[in-house]
């Protein structure tokens, strides 16, 4: 397994945070990219927020 760093809202009133997470190692028909910045859309926002119900 591979530790990998990410952000999450552990609950629907929390703010995003810093989050390890353990991601299987990479397969023979995989690709791995480094990814160097990311964005946050706000529709993820109102996903993690619960705001459409459902999450």
């Amino acid at each position: 397994m591979t530790q990998v760093k990410a952000y999450a809202a552990e609950k629907a009133d929390k703010p995003l945070a810093p989050f390890k997470l353990d991601r299987r190692e990479v397969g023979e028909n995989d690709v791995e990219i480094e990814i160097l910045f990311c964005g946050v859309c706000h529709s993820d926002i109102h996903t993690a927020r619960n705001e459409w119900g459902g999450t």
